[in-house]
């Protein structure tokens, strides 16, 4: 990978690893880790345990899936659509949702939250 896209996501990478003891704690932190990963294009390096090996200890594929298994995952693919619309990310929702109707899917809960109010 290239170092240079890297070091200009050096505070993003910290925030993210900041947010790593946090993640069992409350969603919005959850939430944040997800949408720093997507909006920044860190995904893979996280689950593929790049940032881990460059000496982010504690930032890879088991701390992203922690964000979906908490129990309140529909609430955080919900915050993090409206986010990604909000802060135009959506893109980078639609290309790691990759599998069948995921896409869809992640649409419809946040949608589907957007109507309780």
């Amino acid at each position: 990978m290239n170092n240079k896209p890297r070091i200009r996501q050096r505070t993003v990478i910290n925030k993210m690893h900041l947010l790593v003891q946090k993640l069992h704690r409350e969603r919005r932190y959850r939430v944040e880790f997800v949408c720093l990963a997507l909006k920044y294009g860190l995904v893979d390096a996280v689950i593929n345990y790049e940032l881990w090996d460059e000496g982010w200890e504690g930032l890879g594929e088991r701390q992203w899936d922690d964000c979906f298994e908490m129990g309140d995952y529909e609430m955080v693919i919900a915050e993090v659509v409206e986010r990604a619309r909000r802060e135009k990310f959506l893109d980078a929702v639609r290309n790691y949702c990759t599998a069948p109707g995921a896409y869809d899917r992640w649409l419809s809960y946040a949608d589907r939250q957007a109507s309780l109010f």
